[in-house]
């Protein structure tokens, strides 16, 4: 059964007033073909739970150590301030670590949750979202990486429930199509205009990006797409960059309009509790 397929879920984010028309529920699904310099989700990028490491949360070796001893391959040790410190060259992501930590300093990042369990978490709200056209967003990571995404979007229209997703565009055009099939409304990002720059931020060229967007314009002319743009200091914030993304929007047909993001530096904590280096200076 459609209901009984499962997805990889790091967040499920109720009453959201910014991911679609009206109330939402943003369900956040983790793996993402892309890996931009600034990306504020580091923990929906690859498709398996991991281990995130809060230190300001850590009861400390003196009242607890519960981490360490769970650890089977020693990754856990303790610095001069008896905080936890994780080595993730060792660590082989099991996370028992996480599940014996009682403060929650070391937790998971990633969920096996079926469409069924999804939609029943929707539906707490259906009374929200008949005011103002709200209904189930799906963002990321990149959504449409999941297979079982478009089986959800499927299902939440058979419960009646307006349905958006927030994609890069980076996946293949046939599931992009099925699940347009099933969609109220669509957020598309656009960075770049230049494919060489592209590539160089997000670790992907821009060719199958424009020309999926193209196409879905194209086939769903009625959709509507709102394409986005995260302005980026030193890679997309020249005059000459955006003019070419606008240029390019106003060339599609269909039900299309275009809108910049401001930077932010909302995700740069979470690098830290992933072990990683934030790359944007």
């Amino acid at each position: 059964m459609l209901s009984e397929k499962t997805l990889m879920v790091f967040n499920v984010q109720r009453y959201s007033l910014h991911d679609g028309s009206g109330i939402r529920t943003t369900v956040f699904l983790k793996g993402c073909p892309l890996r931009c310099r600034w990306c504020c989700n580091p923990e929906s990028q690859h498709t398996f739970r991991e281990l995130l490491y809060r230190e300001n949360a850590c009861i400390k070796q003196s009242e607890c150590g519960f981490c360490a001893a769970a650890c089977p391959v020693d990754a856990i040790s303790f610095n001069e301030t008896l905080n936890a410190e994780v080595d993730r060259a060792r660590c082989i992501s099991c996370l028992r670590c996480a599940e014996a930590c009682p403060s929650g300093a070391l937790h998971a990042a990633g969920d096996q949750m079926t469409v069924r369990q999804i939609l029943d978490t929707a539906l707490q709200d259906t009374v929200f979202y008949r005011h103002g056209f709200g209904g189930l967003t799906l963002s990321g990571g990149e959504p449409l990486l999941q297979e079982a995404a478009v089986d959800l979007l499927c299902e939440a229209k058979k419960e009646l429930l307006q349905t958006a997703v927030e994609t890069c565009g980076y996946v293949p055009q046939e599931r992009l199509f099925t699940a347009a099939q099933y969609l109220d409304e669509v957020f598309y990002d656009v960075k770049s205009m230049d494919s060489e720059r592209h590539r160089q931020y997000t670790g992907k060229d821009n060719e199958r990006i424009l020309s999926n967007l193209r196409a879905l314009t194209e086939a769903f002319p009625l959709l509507p797409i709102t394409v986005r743009t995260p302005v980026i200091p030193g890679f997309n914030d020249e005059e000459a960059d955006l003019a070419a993304i606008k240029a390019f929007v106003q060339s599609l047909r269909g039900n299309v309009r275009w809108e910049t993001l401001p930077y932010h530096t909302y995700g740069k904590g979470k690098y830290r509790m992933l072990g990683r280096t934030y790359e944007i200076p």
